[in-house]
């Protein structure tokens, strides 16, 4: 996806999350279990500052560097403040410079494009969720934020716990003119071979794809359809919550 699309879309989401957290600062956010409103926004506020300094230092940095979170008279302008800081340091920087990431195939500027407009409209239907159904995401960015969590979940992190449910089967994901196909390991899952033999598959909108891998579930429409072998779409789903926990 174009890196000026993250940059209207970190603009867009950020501005529907403030509104949406505004009005229930107190009130619990059903997809965070223990979180509230004001949490959310203090929680996507202070990922735009660490990722902030992460472009200006070159490092993960240390707590004693990060920004203090507000009190509620100031977190509106803090929010507000943190995320243009943000979006300045994407666009004068630009998608090539390099940057520290946890990411170790992108050490890259534009890492951070993708992950905070991701990052941003997940919290977004969050912050939704606390007072009715959340605003619609849109079929592009929706399947690419598919593809960076598929992305995530077979890279090789090391130190993850094995798992025997559904080790050498294939899962196929679908959802519009889009596909990923991912054979289960014991640690991760790896992108299936050519011409594999799926055992199992999930369809559905972008949408609601993207929210079901988010653990999400019932925060988008009824489009999602699997089909196959248990033990896979089990398998696949038990990898899938060490990356979105």
């Amino acid at each position: 996806m174009d890196h000026t699309r993250y940059l209207d879309l970190i603009r867009a989401d950020g501005d529907l999350l403030l509104a949406a957290a505004e009005r229930g600062l107190d009130a619990r956010v059903p997809s965070c279990p223990g979180w509230t409103g004001r949490d959310l926004l203090h929680h996507v506020g202070g990922v735009y500052d660490h990722k902030v300094l992460c472009m200006r230092l070159g490092r993960d940095p240390q707590k004693a560097e990060r920004a203090p979170l507000p009190g509620d008279a100031a977190l509106r302008d803090w929010f507000l403040s943190q995320r243009e800081t943000l979006l300045d340091q994407l666009v004068m920087r630009g998608p090539g410079a390099p940057s520290h990431t946890w990411f170790p195939p992108d050490q890259t500027v534009g890492f951070w494009y993708r992950r905070m407009a991701h990052e941003t409209v997940v919290h977004r239907i969050d912050a939704e969720l606390i007072d009715g159904g959340p605003t619609p995401v849109d079929p592009e960015p929706a399947a690419d934020g598919v593809d960076e969590l598929l992305g995530f979940i077979t890279h090789d992190f090391g130190g993850r716990p094995e798992r025997e449910q559904g080790v050498g089967r294939t899962v196929v994901l679908g959802c519009g003119d889009r596909e990923w196909a991912l054979t289960l390991r014991a640690d991760r899952a790896v992108w299936a071979k050519e011409g594999a033999t799926p055992d199992a598959r999930i369809d559905g909108e972008p949408e609601d794809l993207l929210l079901h891998l988010w653990n999400r579930r019932g925060a988008g429409g009824n489009s999602l359809r699997s089909s196959g072998d248990v033990d896979a779409l089990a398998g696949l789903w038990a990898r899938l919550q060490e990356e979105t926990q």
